[in-house]
């Protein structure tokens, strides 16, 4: 049983890409705050791309192995 379906998955995953996109180009002055939610999108982004690639994989469906490489903030 699967909590989602393979395209709610990829909505979230495009939604997430998107939040992460806007927190990377915002100016903030405080940067760690800002480096904190980037970090934690990117852990929920990865959970929901590991859980669409074994769903995908059950369905006998070829997964896309595309990943946008985010910059850190340190």
């Amino acid at each position: 049983m699967n909590l989602y379906t393979i395209d709610e998955l990829q909505q979230k995953i495009r939604l997430l890409d998107e939040k992460i996109e806007n927190a990377q180009s915002q100016v903030s002055f405080n940067g760690r705050s800002v480096s904190y939610q980037v970090a934690e999108l990117t852990k929920q982004r990865d959970r929901y791309q590991q859980m669409l690639d074994e769903q995908l994989a059950q369905s006998g469906q070829r997964a896309k192995k595309h990943r946008i490489k985010y910059a850190r903030f340190i």
